[in-house]
């Protein structure tokens, strides 16, 4: 072993024992000697549950066969209601049923929102060229000589389960496995004898690390700043996994990292959900790999890395009936660019139209190449083809994934239907700084430039204290705080704030469908599926590059799903960019907002750090 392995070995062992949960990884060289040793790991040969780290493996094997000519990338398969049948995890859940993807888009989804509906679509064209598609992956994994591997369903009902699950009838793995064959992966991009043992093509074996270059939620490469990675994220009840291939500045496969960490307990004794410690040993691995690839000194151990701290401009209050009780603040007055939040006044904006013209929420809109080209964020851009969906589902997958390639066509599909979003959504605005408090701070200056767009539709500036009299406003319409509640804090007529009670509850269920928060809501308890109460909109992608003005988050939450009359907290914060310029180092303003979106929670009802109930 190389004084540098062995220093890698030493600096993640390090890592691992410092965790209040079990760790099971292995770290694998990509391209090295037969002569050296080329793998370190600690209990990687543990039998563990898969969950979605289990799609690389799927993801080759569906390859394997478009490889041979028994399945085409460019085949169409259509989604259907009856496949969003317990269904947790991706976007696709979220859309109208009768959208017809080719395979290839299909595996794009699987492996960038870890779409489940896209991944039974995947194991069904599996099963129509080989009759049996458990049994073709798992002979595949046989064949590249994954010993420990057993997929045994098309998906976990992770919904079902509860936290002391067994593993019995769940498709399993381990680490060791899992390097194995990302280090064959890589290989096989420089290698045609490996690209060979993968049953694969070099150009296929390209082409599958690149979709795993664009996953939603990167977590190994979340602080890096030299090295990316092609990763795959497993998210169970109380196990979370990450694995990926490391890939230097030229893309070039360095090292495949595999970490399971198991026996993750829903809450810290701080209060802090259990899952976020994990994100957080993810991150540190992926900077350990990227200093090893470096051959840069390591920092001593429990020395963060020095960094300029930023304050978030912060306002959060508790709902009850008609009175609005502050909570938290600081500079709550302070405006601040939109910065992510202008979709919730577009979506507002628009939905108000809607209720005098309700055919507009059912017009088509149509995501085009052109849209993607120009798209910064988002899982749909990275799509093939066309894709066309209807103006209200559009508008839900903006609240809940911040997809610019949706917003640009989304934009396109108004103005073909002389809807001026711009001005309309100034009219609104207007309409609700009647209300007493009004919305004094905000101003909408524009819609967002096309080029590099993020989804957020409009421009503009507003301040925390004035988003969390939005929200107020919002659930007292939607009627979240009860069957009494007026839509002013003053309790003034609902009509006065000039949201109507359908419109409110349109935009709070796109709200309550965020996909994978990573503002305000990012440290809410919950783990797997299981949540408590939330609504947000998306905000920022780890893996993309540091919005220009910074991050702007919403959140209202509560603790009991079923009593309406329950305590809601409101909440708004605006953090600034700081001196960074890539992506945001270790996931910081996740962790910052989390925090503050954590606090405003327990400060709703007076919550103790073990007093809450997630729910499904």
């Amino acid at each position: 072993m190389s004084a540098e392995l062995s220093r890698l070995n030493t600096q993640v062992r390090q890592l691992a024992e410092h965790q209040p949960f079990r760790v099971h990884w292995q770290i694998s060289r990509v391209g090295a000697g037969d002569q050296q040793c080329t793998s370190i790991g600690q209990g990687e040969h543990t039998q563990l549950a898969s969950f979605s780290t289990r799609k690389v493996s799927l993801l080759l094997a569906c390859l394997a066969l478009v490889h041979r000519g028994d399945l085409a990338l460019d085949q169409r398969l259509v989604i259907t209601e009856a496949l969003k049948d317990g269904v947790q995890a991706g976007i696709m859940k979220d859309l109208a049923p009768g959208i017809a993807l080719s395979l290839e888009d299909h595996l794009r989804q699987m492996m960038i929102t870890s779409d489940n509906i896209c991944t039974q679509l995947v194991f069904h064209a599996i099963n129509q060229a080989t009759g049996d598609a458990l049994q073709w992956v798992n002979d595949y994994c046989s064949w590249v000589g994954l010993d420990a591997t057993i997929h045994r369903e098309i998906f976990p009902r992770s919904g079902d389960l509860d936290w002391h699950h067994s593993i019995e009838h769940m498709t399993v793995t381990t680490a060791a496995d899992q390097a194995k064959l990302l280090q064959l992966l890589g290989r096989a991009t420089h290698d045609e004898r490996a690209a060979d043992s993968l049953f694969m093509s070099q150009d296929l074996c390209r082409f599958a690390i690149r979709l795993m270059t664009k996953i939603y939620t990167p977590l190994l490469g979340a602080s890096t700043s030299t090295m990316s990675f092609a990763e795959k994220n497993g998210r169970g009840l109380r196990g979370l996994s990450q694995i990926g291939l490391a890939l230097d500045s030229d893309g070039a496969p360095a090292a495949a990292v595999a970490v399971f960490a198991e026996q993750i307990s829903t809450q810290l004794p701080s209060g802090t959900p259990g899952r976020l410690a994990a994100y957080e040993l993810f991150a540190s691995i992926g900077q350990a790999v990227e200093t090893w690839h470096l051959q840069t000194q390591p920092p001593a151990p429990g020395k963060a890395q020095a960094t300029r701290p930023k304050q978030a401009a912060f306002f959060s209050a508790t709902l009850k009936d008609s009175t609005t009780t502050p909570q938290q603040t600081r500079e709550p007055t302070t405006r601040h660019p939109l910065a992510g939040v202008g979709k919730l006044f577009a979506a507002l904006a628009i939905v108000d139209a809607a209720t005098e013209n309700p055919q507009l929420l059912d017009a088509a809109v149509t995501i085009t190449g052109a849209h993607r080209r120009q798209a910064l964020v988002g899982p749909l851009r990275t799509l093939t083809g066309e894709l066309t969906m209807s103006l209200g589902d559009a508008v839900g997958l903006i609240i809940s994934t911040g997809d610019a390639a949706v917003s640009l066509a989304l934009r396109d599909s108004l103005v073909q239907r002389s809807y001026d979003l711009l001005g309309e959504s100034r009219r609104f605005v207007e309409k609700l700084s009647l209300c007493a408090p009004g919305l004094d701070q905000t101003v909408i200056t524009g819609q967002e430039k096309p080029q590099n767009a993020t989804g957020d539709l409009l421009e503009g500036l507003t301040s925390p204290q004035d988003l969390a009299r939005l929200l107020a406003g919002l659930a007292q319409a939607g009627g979240l705080t009860g069957p009494q509640a007026s839509s002013c804090s003053s309790g003034e007529d609902r009509r006065s704030l000039g949201i109507s009670r359908a419109a409110a509850q349109r935009v709070l269920g796109w709200m309550s469908h965020v996909f994978e928060p990573s503002g305000l809501a990012y440290g809410l308890p919950g783990f797997g599926p299981m949540k408590v109460p939330q609504w947000s909109v998306s905000g920022m992608e780890l893996r993309v590059r540091a919005p220009e003005h910074g991050w702007a988050s919403v959140l209202i939450t509560r603790p009991e799903a079923e009593d309406s009359g329950a305590e809601l907290a409101v909440a708004a914060a605006f953090l600034p960019r700081g001196r960074e310029a890539g992506p945001a180092p270790a996931g910081r303003p996740a962790q910052t907002l989390g925090a503050l979106g954590l606090a405003a929670y327990q400060a709703c009802g007076k919550i103790g750090s073990t007093e809450y109930r997630p729910r499904p």
